[in-house]
C-alpha cells in the first residue's frame, strides 16, 4: 500500500438529482470523490418528474465535452444532429442562415429527450458508488472550515450528512441558496412559453428554425423522427388564459403563423406545457464550501437554448478543478464560472429585448442587422461559435 492509497478521497454532497446534479455526481466519481446525491423525489418511484418527455438542445460544445469524458457514451446514439439553422423576424427581410459544413463541424447542435437523458443517466450512476438518496426533506446547512453538514428527514427520522463540499443543483427555486441566505436578481418577461411536439407536414432535414416575433421567440428543433421537431412558441402573458384555453387546432393556425413556411405546416402538437418566462440571477454562487450550479445559480430566458448547456460548461469547469481540488482555485472558480454566467444571460437577454421590443423601426434595425451578418464572416463565425458553446 503506497502513501496515495492512505490519503483520504475528497467527498461532496450533491442537492438535486436533475441533469446537472446526476451529471455532476457521475463527473466526481470519475475523479475518485465519494459522493452522496441527495433528492426530494422518493426513487422508489422512478426518475424525479423533471426527465419528461421535453425535448433538449445541447450545444456542440456541450457533446464533445460529453463525448470526451465518457460519462455517458451510450448517449451518443440518441441524438439528433442540427445540421443547419435558419434564423429570421416576421414582418422584416433580414434573416441569417448557418450550416454545419460553413463551420466545419460535425453539427451545430443537438437534441434529445429529457427522459433519454434520465434513463441514460441513472443507468450510469446505477454502475457507480455514488450514493443516492431520495424522499428527503432537507432541514439544515452548517458549514465549518473544513466541512459541510447537512441534515433531512425521511419520514420520522433525521439523518445527517457531511462532506468536503456541497453542490447545490436543486434548481431555479434553490433551498441551498435560501438557507445560505444568498439573495437573487429575478425578471419577469412579459411573455409566455408553450412548448411541444410538433409533427410536420413534410421532413425537417436536420434544419432548425428561429423565428423572432414582436411577441418573442418561436422556433423549431428537429427529433429523431424526420417529420417531428420540438416547437417553442411565445406569447404574450396578458393572454395566458385564452391561449392556454384555444383548442388545438387553434393553437396550430397560430404557431403556424408565426413560424412561417419554412418548414411546411405543423399538423399535430402533442405534449404541450405552458409555462412563464423568468429569469434568476443568484448575486453570488459560492459560500464557504457550497456552490451554485445549473439553476440553482442562473436561470434565463430558452432563446439560443443556453440553459442546460450553461449548467454543463458549470460542470466542466468542477470536474477540472476536482483532479487537484485546490482552496485557493476553488474561488477563481466561482469567479470564472460567473463571468459565463453573466455574458451568457446578457446575450440572451439582449436577444430578446432586441428582436421583441415594442417599437417596430427598432425590429427592422435588429432584422437588417442580422441579415448583414450574412456578408460579415469573421463576426457571424464569432456569434456561431459563441452559440454552439465554444
Amino acid at each position: 500500500m503506497d502513501a496515495k492509497s492512505l490519503v483520504k478521497p475528497h467527498s461532496a454532497i450533491i442537492v438535486g438529482a436533475g441533469p446537472v446534479g446526476a451529471l455532476l455526481a457521475l463527473a466526481l466519481n470519475r475523479r475518485g470523490w465519494q459522493i452522496t446525491l441527495i433528492e426530494q423525489h422518493d426513487f422508489s418511484q422512478g426518475m424525479p418528474k423533471s426527465y419528461d418527455s421535453r425535448q433538449l438542445a445541447l450545444t456542440a460544445g456541450s457533446v464533445d465535452w460529453l463525448a470526451q469524458t465518457q460519462l455517458l457514451p451510450e448517449l451518443m446514439a440518441e441524438l439528433t444532429p442540427i445540421l443547419s439553422i435558419h434564423s429570421s423576424s416576421q414582418d422584416n427581410f433580414g434573416c441569417l442562415s448557418m450550416t454545419h459544413t460553413e463551420m466545419k463541424v460535425a453539427a451545430l447542435g443537438y437534441t434529445l429527450s429529457q427522459q433519454t437523458l434520465g434513463e441514460h443517466l441513472f443507468a450510469a450512476l446505477a454502475k457507480t458508488s455514488v450514493q443516492l438518496i431520495g424522499g428527503i426533506k432537507l432541514e439544515q446547512i452548517h458549514q465549518t472550515a473544513m466541512q459541510v453538514n447537512l441534515s433531512g428527514t425521511t419520514g420520522e427520522h433525521t439523518q445527517h450528512w457531511q462532506a468536503d463540499t456541497l453542490f447545490a443543483a436543486d434548481g431555479a427555486h434553490s433551498w441551498v441558496r435560501q438557507q445560505l441566505n444568498i439573495e437573487s436578481q429575478t425578471r419577469h418577461y412579459p411573455h409566455q412559453l408553450m412548448t411541444g411536439v410538433a409533427t410536420l407536414s413534410q421532413q425537417h432535414n436536420n434544419l432548425a428554425i428561429e423565428r423572432f416575433t414582436a411577441q418573442g421567440p418561436t422556433a423549431l428543433l428537429p427529433m429523431k423522427a424526420d417529420n417531428q421537431a420540438k416547437v417553442v412558441y411565445c406569447y404574450p402573458s396578458e393572454d395566458s388564459e385564452t391561449t392556454q384555453a384555444l383548442a388545438t387546432d387553434e393553437l396550430l393556425q397560430r404557431v403556424n403563423y408565426q413560424l412561417g413556411r419554412q418548414l411546411g405546416n405543423i399538423v399535430q402538437l402533442d405534449a404541450i406545457v405552458h409555462y412563464p418566462l423568468v429569469e434568476i440571477r443568484a448575486n453570488e454562487i459560492q459560500q464557504g464550501r457550497c456552490l451554485l450550479m445549473g439553476n440553482a445559480a442562473h436561470n434565463q430566458h430558452p432563446v439560443a437554448g443556453q440553459g442546460l448547456n450553461l449548467g454543463i460548461r458549470d460542470i466542466a469547469a468542477v470536474y477540472n478543478w476536482a483532479e487537484d481540488a485546490d482552496t485557493l482555485a476553488w474561488f477563481d472558480l466561482a469567479n470564472t464560472r460567473t463571468n459565463d454566467h453573466k455574458q451568457t444571460m446578457n446575450f440572451t437577454h439582449g436577444l430578446v429585448t432586441l428582436f421583441s421590443h415594442p417599437s417596430t423601426l427598432v425590429r427592422s434595425a435588429a432584422s437588417v442587422g442580422m441579415g448583414l451578418l450574412s456578408f460579415a464572416r469573421p463576426l457571424k463565425h464569432r456569434i456561431t461559435r459563441m452559440a454552439m458553446g465554444y
